[in-house]
């Protein structure tokens, strides 16, 4: 009897070390973390996820949600999912500038039409390339926030009228707006209301979600939508890697098809058409850049893109394989642009046969 008693309890721990130790639970436990505030449409789609994702595991996964930065802030989101203090992040790369320099090409100036388009963009290619900077983790999807436009207080209807004015925008959207002819100002979003209203600096590039969610349509007056440059902000979703392995084959098939990538494309292309009609309601005036005029534009903004190449040759990329990266982006930029024609989806910018009707 004590033999067959020593064996049961040798077996049962060969067996708790051998199988994660929610074997043996009902259910998993997972941490998500996310700096973005309670109520606005980022929180929101995370819990919709977390719903989502319970319910086709049947219970057998339940997250423990963090949002508003509870858990992790922003800058801290990366190394906090990699280390295991959060299972699951979202945040956007620009707050770590500089560390994930081959993701940073989906920042630039590539003429995304719309945020849709873009993210779509992003998850192509990080499923081709699959720069190793992301190997620490699990990456579920990517995402392009809403294209960002120039929200001033006097128009800017051609190129000139930016020169001299101190505008909002940091990291390589900073550098677009030196390179434009503007003064980038390095200015945190909750500030830059009260920058504008005090006149320290003359508008914001940025996206035109923010209109509503920040509210800048009551400091702002007009808003140049400038898609022919198209560059957004990049978000990543991610998970920490031991967790992920340790999750049994059907709960990772649950993640593997769920549809991060077009439930975030479709969120930041809602929340931008909402942002704009918030501005049409304070009577924020919107304008349109000419054929010509973008042409100007664009060229202003290539140096960017060009400053870009060389730094990666520096680190010691070949100047071939990271202007096939660009081209790549400008590929499938095009392809997704024609798809969402096809598809009948309004933006709150891009060409005409794209753009959402406001009344």
């Amino acid at each position: 009897m004590k033999r067959i008693i020593v064996f049961s309890l040798a077996l049962s721990i060969s067996m708790f070390l051998i199988f994660p130790s929610y074997s043996f639970s009902d259910t998993i436990q997972l941490k998500w973390a996310n700096y973005f505030p309670i109520g606005t449409a980022h929180t929101k789609i995370m819990e919709v996820f977390i719903k989502d994702i319970e319910a086709k595991t049947n219970g057998k996964v339940k997250f423990n949600y963090y949002p508003a930065g509870t858990l992790l802030t922003a800058p801290k989101m990366y190394d906090g999912v990699e280390k295991g203090m959060a299972d699951l992040g979202f945040a956007n790369i620009g707050y770590t500038f500089g560390r994930f320099k081959e993701t940073e090409v989906l920042d630039m100036p590539i003429g995304y039409n719309t945020e849709w388009v873009a993210t779509h963009v992003s998850n192509d290619f990080y499923k081709k390339f699959k720069p190793k900077e992301w190997d620490k983790v699990h990456v579920l999807a990517f995402s392009i926030c809403g294209l960002n436009v120039l929200q001033t207080t006097k128009p800017v209807n051609k190129l000139e009228d930016l020169k001299g004015m101190n505008i909002r925008g940091t990291g390589y959207v900073g550098e677009v707006v030196s390179a434009l002819g503007g003064t980038p100002r390095a200015i945190s979003t909750p500030e830059a209301y009260d920058a504008v209203l005090k006149k320290v600096i003359d508008g914001l590039y940025i996206s035109m979600e923010t209109l509503q969610a920040f509210r800048y349509a009551e400091v702002v007056k007009y808003v140049t939508e400038i898609w022919p440059i198209g560059q957004g902000y990049t978000f990543y979703l991610i998970m920490n890697k031991d967790a992920w392995n340790k999750l049994p084959a059907d709960v990772k098939k649950v993640f593997d098809e769920y549809p991060f990538e077009e439930k975030l494309a479709k969120m930041w292309n809602e929340i931008d058409i909402a942002g704009k009609k918030f501005g049409i309601e304070k009577g924020v005036k919107f304008i349109q850049l000419s054929p010509e005029e973008s042409k100007k534009w664009i060229k202003a903004a290539d140096p960017v893109i060009e400053k870009y190449v060389k730094t990666m040759v520096s680190t010691g990329k070949s100047e071939k394989e990271v202007r096939g990266w660009i081209s790549y982006l400008k590929e499938r930029r095009d392809y997704w642009t024609k798809k969402q024609k096809e598809l009948g989806i309004k933006s709150s910018t891009g060409p005409d046969f794209l753009r959402a009707e406001f009344k």
